[in-house]
């Protein structure tokens, strides 16, 4: 009886050790996982404070292209679809998760701005340039995932007046391509491009809106600060 009992205590002391071995593993590659994932967080935030800044003055268009360390470059349509590729990658690399690894926005890029315009941005020091024309007086803020880091964005396909000229884009990358076009030609000073009312907007819970004029735009704009 005695063996017997040693027996079944050596058993139940096997068991849970390898029970213990297994949650350790899980919690290590959890604890990974969410390292990865607020890493991915903290990038998206840098992003969008060097873009939209403090007061929610400026929003991507998007689709944009970040670039990692490796100079791999990725499309995203979203905020949230920029946040499961940089958690994805960051899985997928041994790479420490630092500030100079942080991936970066790949330039041009297109932002609508307090007024509704909509702006061309062909480098980092431009859209300095352009934060700087932002007010100071906004109460935006980030936020967490799908929360905060972007309010809405554009429906497409939408319809601009450039140089005079009003036509429909069927998506982002024409679109892109037709103000990059009129940017060349008439250059940096060029009269910016802008919307043709109504346009739809979308929300981060997929929620969509028409607006119907500039100010419903910037009242929206003012509505995200709020949020």
């Amino acid at each position: 009886m005695n063996f017997k009992m040693q027996n079944f205590k050596t058993w139940t002391l096997l068991m849970f050790a390898v029970l213990a071995i297994g949650f350790t593993s899980c919690t290590k590659e959890d604890v990974s996982l969410v390292d990865i994932e607020n890493f991915s967080d903290d990038s998206i935030n840098s992003m969008q404070r060097g873009v939209v800044g403090k007061n929610h003055c400026l929003e991507f268009i998007f689709p944009v292209t970040i670039a990692f360390v490796d100079e791999t470059t990725a499309s995203v349509e979203s905020y949230e679809d920029l946040h499961e590729t940089i958690t994805d990658w960051f899985e997928a690399n041994d790479v420490e998760k630092t500030r100079e690894n942080k991936p970066d926005l790949v330039f041009p890029i297109q932002v609508v701005n307090q007024e509704g315009e909509i702006v061309d941005v062909a480098s980092a020091e431009m859209l300095k340039e352009l934060k700087s024309e932002c007010p100071r007086n906004g109460r935006g803020k980030g936020g967490e995932r799908g929360k905060g880091f972007k309010c809405f964005s554009l429906v497409f396909p939408i319809s601009a007046t450039i140089a005079g000229e009003t036509s429909t884009f069927a998506d982002h990358d024409t679109f892109k391509a037709a103000i990059r076009a009129y940017k060349e030609e008439a250059g940096r000073d060029a009269e910016r491009p802008e919307l043709v009312y109504p346009v739809t907007v979308e929300y981060e819970d997929g929620t969509q809106v028409s607006v119907a004029s500039q100010e419903e735009m910037i009242a929206l704009k003012e509505d995200c600060k709020e949020s």
